[in-house]
């Protein structure tokens, strides 16, 4: 009997292994919870939209060019563009207060800064939005010359404004958001002024304070907010294909032990906001252990955080629930991969 049964032990055992190894490999990236959490922001984002199309910090706030133009990331993750879906005439609406809003003659699109960041923010948010609707035109609308004229426009300025040490204004973060905007305007096919990548990673390199982690200048400057600024550090590494290299994989171990407020008491900045961001967009494309540690985290750790009425709110500094909000949506459908940003 004892021999008969050993063959329907063994096999029991491995349908387990079968069974187990199945369960690990159907990760799940947006669960039920999460997507009833991105309904519920998408409603509260598009309520608090200002009549001229714009977003501030609350409704009727002084508008802002970054929060106008994360609110509109947030409502594109989800598949819409100007030309289509539930939320295009939104869309539309924002995509021409900002194009109101840009200087012809500096390029520079920059409103109120409502997000405290700076204007340098402002100004690479916004570019980075054009990119993307650009990028997600059709044939026929890729010929507006009134979009891709001040994509064009403000590119110019980013590239012309590069310092000698690589950077955008010594800083790491700002950096980030100027590479990133570049980047993206090139993939939407707009021709970028010539800035030197080499000096970008030597200037990513500089803030390396050991072990993974990036400061927000380089060694010997400002060195607060390191989450943000390894985070910042880390899109740049991906970005430039350098995610296999031992500072890349030590930053990414950093990062995932780090849990979003940790440099404040506990409390979430509006650093804290782009830190999940940065990180997320990076290691999407790391689809292996990393990514699978990382979303699940941030994304369980963001629908908690929500409010009853769908916002997300910013604890420490300067409160701007639209910005909390918009890029809490951004990251969480990050999976959906329907953003050009996301594809590389």
């Amino acid at each position: 009997m004892m021999r008969r049964a050993a063959p329907a032990i063994l096999g029991a055992l491995f349908a387990a292994v079968i069974t187990a190894t199945a369960m690990q490999d159907a990760f799940v990236e947006m669960t039920p919870e999460t997507h009833r959490s991105v309904e519920k922001g998408i409603a509260w984002l598009v309520e608090n939209q200002n009549r001229d199309g714009s977003w501030g910090c609350f409704k009727g706030d002084a508008p802002s060019v970054a929060v106008t133009s994360l609110a509109c990331l947030a409502l594109m993750a989800g598949g819409g563009t100007p030309e289509r879906g539930n939320h295009a005439e939104r869309i539309r609406k924002a995509l021409a207060y900002l194009l109101k809003t840009a200087n012809r003659r500096s390029g520079m699109i920059v409103a109120n800064d409502g997000t405290g960041l700076g204007p340098l923010y402002e100004h690479s948010f916004g570019t980075l939005f054009l990119s993307q609707v650009y990028g997600m035109l059709s044939a026929e609308s890729r010929e507006r010359d009134d979009v891709r004229e001040a994509l064009k426009r403000a590119t110019a300025m980013i590239s012309q404004t590069q310092e000698e040490n690589g950077s955008w204004q010594s800083n790491l973060a700002i950096t980030a958001n100027m590479w990133l905007a570049l980047r993206n305007a090139n993939t939407a096919g707009v021709n970028v002024e010539a800035i030197s990548l080499e000096r970008i990673v030597k200037f990513v390199d500089s803030c390396a304070q050991g072990e993974g982690v990036y400061g927000l200048a380089p060694r010997g400057g400002e060195s607060g907010h390191v989450t943000y600024s390894t985070a910042a550090g880390l899109r740049i590494l991906y970005g430039m294909g350098k995610r296999e290299s031992d500072v890349a994989k030590k930053a990414t171990e950093y990062l995932l032990s780090k849990t979003l407020g940790d440099d404040y008491g506990g409390r979430l900045s509006e650093w804290d906001y782009c830190t999940a961001f940065y990180a997320t967009s990076a290691l999407l494309h790391d689809e292996k252990d990393s990514w699978r540690k990382w979303y699940p985290k941030i994304r369980d750790f963001l629908v908690k955080k929500q409010n009853p009425d769908g916002s997300w709110t910013v604890e420490y500094c300067r409160s701007c629930k639209a910005y909390a909000t918009a890029l809490s949506l951004v990251i969480l459908q990050t999976p959906k991969r329907l953003l050009p940003m996301f594809q590389y």
